[in-house]
């Protein structure tokens, strides 16, 4: 009997060490199950998606307890949907952010407060900081930045006796001597997106032209010098159309001689034409000469997953880090320290650190998205000739006027 009784008690001791053993392999294995965190972004350069893939795989296979998961959504959709996740209540963990729509974004409802939680900022270029900074306090983490430059290529302007322009005098007679049947001297975007500004504002404020004041003088030189070009021949009307990629494209192919465009270009030109000689230099102004600063800016949601979040922004910080993986895309470096040292070998990219520095910043406020929209479609609408240019534009210095009043 008590060789039964022990025997049967074997069989239970040794049945609730294994259902024990059990138990511990699933809390084991329900506590190594990872926190997904949503990262969007709207980068159409095939190089610069692989290389995002490629920092994300590296920073999910380094821990145990983060997945980050990338989606991309086309950049003309980007703000919309975004926006719209956001009033529901449905924001990705992480969203890439055009610096210019920063506060924007911020206004509809605020993102996670960074300043403490990332120390590394304090190490960041202040010129890149300023677009994602609310009261003194840090809201988004620069990912790289950029200013415009123009672009030209080198046989169209050696082949008809041109000098790189340095003046908007220079730069018209330029774009008109190198124009031909197949060949346009100068496009610019001039879609409703944030991309025609970019392009845009260095010619309106290297003249002394002002958002607030389009109507003047000064401003519609600006908008008048493009009018122009179109009339002559030398500017294409195709500008009305085009996307910043579009312009790389119709430039590498040779079909246009000039174009205003960010460092980011330069590899998709490369590689799209490898034999194309072309130059950058600073957009034309003289001792005015301007660029616009731009950039991408990491938001993070206020939400319970933003501890998990900020670990992979403070990842992306690491100063080597950075130094390993900035070039890559074609941004600058928002850390001025590693900035300096980028491209010490590629000249036409290393203009662009000297361009950065003397970069104006576009309106940092919550109405910016709406006076570029209204500003875009005024340089669309005289480039098409829907009513004369005057007229154009004291109709959009109203809506700009009001605009400005709802602040």
């Amino acid at each position: 009997m008590k060789k039964i009784f022990a025997c049967a008690l074997c069989v239970v001791m040794t049945v609730s060490l294994c259902s024990c053993a059990g138990c511990r392999k699933k809390e084991e294995t329900k506590a190594k199950e990872k926190e997904t965190i949503e990262l969007w972004h709207y980068w159409d350069i095939p190089d610069n998606q692989r290389h995002l893939e490629e920092l994300v795989e590296q920073f999910n296979k380094m821990q145990e307890d983060i997945k980050i998961e990338v989606s991309y959504i086309p950049d003309e959709d980007f703000k919309k949907q975004l926006a719209l996740a956001m009033s529901e209540e449905k924001m990705p963990d992480i969203a890439v952010v055009d610096s210019s729509d920063f506060q924007f974004l911020h206004h509809m409802k605020a993102f996670a407060d960074l300043t403490d939680a990332i120390p590394e900022l304090k190490e960041y270029n202040e010129k890149a900081l300023e677009p994602c900074t609310i009261d003194g306090r840090i809201y988004g983490q620069p990912f790289g930045v950029n200013c415009t430059g123009m672009f030209y290529n080198k046989k169209l302007l050696e082949e008809n006796g041109c000098e790189v322009p340095e003046s908007w005098e220079e730069f018209q007679e330029t774009a008109a001597k190198i124009s031909n049947e197949d060949v346009k001297g100068f496009a610019i975007t001039a879609l409703q997106t944030e991309e025609s500004m970019y392009e845009f504002l260095p010619i309106l404020w290297s003249m002394g032209g002002d958002v607030y004041r389009i109507a003047e003088e000064n401003s519609k030189k600006a908008f008048l010098l493009l009018d122009q070009m179109e009339k002559e021949g030398s500017l294409s009307l195709q500008s009305i159309s085009l996307t910043m990629g579009d312009l790389t494209n119709q430039f590498l192919k040779g079909k246009i001689g000039i174009m205003f465009n960010s460092s980011m270009a330069i590899d998709s030109i490369r590689e799209g034409n490898p034999d194309l000689e072309f130059g950058v230099a600073p957009i034309p102004g003289g001792e005015t000469s301007v660029s616009v600063a731009g950039g991408e800016i990491l938001a993070v949601a206020e939400n319970e997953k933003k501890e998990y979040a900020i670990r992979f922004l403070k990842f992306l910080a690491d100063k080597d880090r950075m130094k390993e993986y900035i070039d890559a895309f074609g941004f600058l470096a928002p850390r001025q320290d590693i900035m300096e040292q980028q491209f010490a070998e590629d000249p036409e990219k290393r203009t662009f650190i000297k361009m950065y520095k003397a970069a104006g910043i576009r309106e940092i406020s919550p109405e910016w998205p709406r006076i570029s929209l209204t500003l875009s479609d005024t340089l669309r609408q005289i480039l098409v000739e829907e009513e004369d240019p005057q007229t154009i534009l004291n109709k959009s210095a109203e809506k700009i006027e009001k605009i400005g009043a709802e602040k």
